[in-house]
């Protein structure tokens, strides 16, 4: 536990982009982010690990890399990030509510 709470501290007090680079090594596909995702990404490790290290719980950590990895991969994919990121023109209806049977 000394250990984990070391290296969150390391990790609160670098520089983004070392840190990032740092991550890069252990986690190579998120060399694939644009740079403020990379920098995102980094955050959200930091504050993950950190909320891990304290619990003693390290799905939360688990959960936040996995969620990241499946960003890389859109990201990986132009077409992709071309139909997510153009704009909506087409009306697709009415939305029922989800509260109603």
């Amino acid at each position: 536990m000394a250990a984990a709470r070391a290296l969150r501290n390391l990790l609160a007090h670098m520089e983004p982009l070392i840190a990032a680079a740092a991550l890069v090594d252990e986690f190579p596909w998120a060399d694939v982010l644009p740079q403020r995702d990379r920098v995102q990404f980094v955050t959200d490790f930091v504050r993950a690990f950190q909320a891990s290290a304290e619990m003693g719980q390290w799905t939360l950590l688990a959960q936040t890399v996995r969620e990241w990895k499946t960003t890389t991969a859109v990201h990986a994919d132009p077409e992709l990030v071309e139909q997510l990121s153009s704009p909506l023109n087409d009306d697709f209806g009415a939305i029922s509510d989800p509260t109603e049977d």
